[in-house]
């Protein structure tokens, strides 16, 4: 079958958890829990065999303490809040500190902890899709206004589709991200033998904290700069680029490709940037899934999103949405040979 779904577990509060699979007639496999709307798996055919190329957990437990956002979908805020509050119309909006005295990824309430409902499937065979809803109430987290969010998972030859689409009843900020840690050898190995290409020219800078201070800076030259393909190396990286104009369209804005497997990923996007993570923050000794070991750079965030911030920095294009606005974020990840 093209969809399938099976009990996953339950919620703290007695939510019941579905894990659904895609899977088309190319042989490629997509796992989406509910809870999270979390991409727990995306097996892609090399050679005679499927190769499971996100990194994730074996259980539902596992996600439910996870703080490392594995595979999961981001919301209300994807990125860093300054001092987890901001101004709107006026009105002051205090949010949980989840990070230091900062707010990240939504916080206590973000979209990773929330049980979505199922909204539609397609059983096309050659694209399978899954639908999930969630509605979030004025309030909630800190946030202002009720938002209805769709988020759909569509699995299209070698590649995956995602699109987040969203309304409000009143101005809300909205900025959402998915969170897959890729690893083109599969889990288990580090990333230094994977290369990068990202089509920016620019990023911006921030403090210790890693909170943007509203400036941007050109990249070429320095250790952020890969607008040609560069190994990873052990060079750390979580910072945020600005997409060149031309990747806002059907161009990518970023390809990572892997020699030793002999894989490439192509990402595009309508986001107007990248947050880079090369996974420098996950503890050693980490249990993965199928009894792998994570540790420091297993995996590589690539999450499209606004500015980081932007609630709080009128420099940067606004995250506001406004009622009569439909919120849409697509992103597309394509593998192929190399």
């Amino acid at each position: 079958m093209p969809v399938s779904s099976k009990p996953w577990g339950r919620t703290p509060y007695r939510e019941d958890v579905l894990l659904f699979t895609l899977e088309n007639s190319t042989g490629c496999k997509a796992r989406i829990s509910t809870y999270g709307a979390t991409l727990t798996g995306l097996e892609i055919p090399v050679g005679d065999k499927n190769i499971d190329l996100v990194l994730g957990f074996d259980s539902l437990e596992e996600y439910m303490t996870d703080g490392n956002y594995f595979g999961a979908t981001i919301g209300r805020v994807a990125g860093r809040i300054s001092n987890a509050a901001f101004e709107l119309d006026g009105q002051k909006y205090q949010l949980d500190r989840n990070e230091g005295s900062n707010h990240l990824h939504g916080g206590k309430y973000g979209f990773n902890r929330r049980n979505w409902k199922v909204l539609a499937q397609n059983e096309d065979a050659k694209s399978p899709s899954l639908t999930l809803e969630l509605h979030c109430k004025d309030g909630m987290g800190g946030y202002p206004g009720n938002v209805r969010i769709e988020t759909t998972f569509t699995l299209n030859s070698t590649s995956l589709s995602i699109v987040h689409r969203a309304q409000c009843d009143t101005p809300a900020p909205l900025n959402m991200t998915n969170h897959p840690y890729f690893n083109l050898n599969g889990g288990g190995h580090e990333i230094d033998n994977h290369e990068l290409k990202i089509f920016s020219a620019k990023s911006t800078t921030f403090d210790k904290a890693l909170i943007p201070d509203g400036r941007l800076i050109e990249t070429c030259g320095s250790e952020a700069d890969f607008s040609n393909f560069t190994p990873l190396g052990k060079t750390v990286q979580d910072r945020f680029f600005i997409l060149d104009k031309n990747s806002l369209a059907d161009g990518p804005a970023a390809i990572v490709r892997c020699k030793e497997s002999g894989l490439e990923l192509e990402i595009s996007t309508n986001q107007r940037g990248v947050q880079l993570y090369t996974a420098d923050g996950i503890a050693a000794g980490t249990k993965g899934k199928n009894g792998q070991q994570y540790g420091p750079r297993c995996g590589l965030c690539i999450e499209p999103m606004g500015y980081p911030d932007a609630v709080n920095r009128p420099e940067f294009p606004s995250v506001i949405l406004h009622p009569g606005e439909r919120y849409n974020h697509s992103t597309e990840y394509r593998f192929r040979p190399i």
